[in-house]
């Protein structure tokens, strides 16, 4: 459930953070990544998952998105940010108090 109207603040923008939780994870290269999400059965390219992970593709299968939570150990809301157009703050991110 949103916070936002659909009527004042358009639609949703979705932000990868894939980098965000692969530096966390300490994975250096897409390559890595690549080959661990290999290891329990999804196969995309090098080439295809930097495009996902750089932001610069608008599909991705659910099963990669399956394949990136497991491999990551993390959720979906570490791997996707949310904002609604025309406001800075993210969904389910309280504003600053001061």
């Amino acid at each position: 459930m949103s916070r936002f109207s659909p009527a004042t603040c358009g639609p949703a923008t979705l932000a990868f953070r894939i980098r965000i939780v692969m530096a966390e994870r300490g994975i250096r290269s897409v390559a890595a990544l690549q080959r661990m999400l290999k290891s329990i059965g999804v196969e995309i390219s090098v080439p295809q998952l930097i495009r996902i992970v750089d932001g610069q593709s608008s599909h991705v299968s659910t099963a990669v998105l399956g394949g990136l939570i497991a491999v990551l150990q993390c959720g979906i809301e570490d791997l996707i940010a949310v904002t609604q157009k025309g406001t800075a703050n993210f969904i389910g991110v309280p504003e600053p108090a001061y």
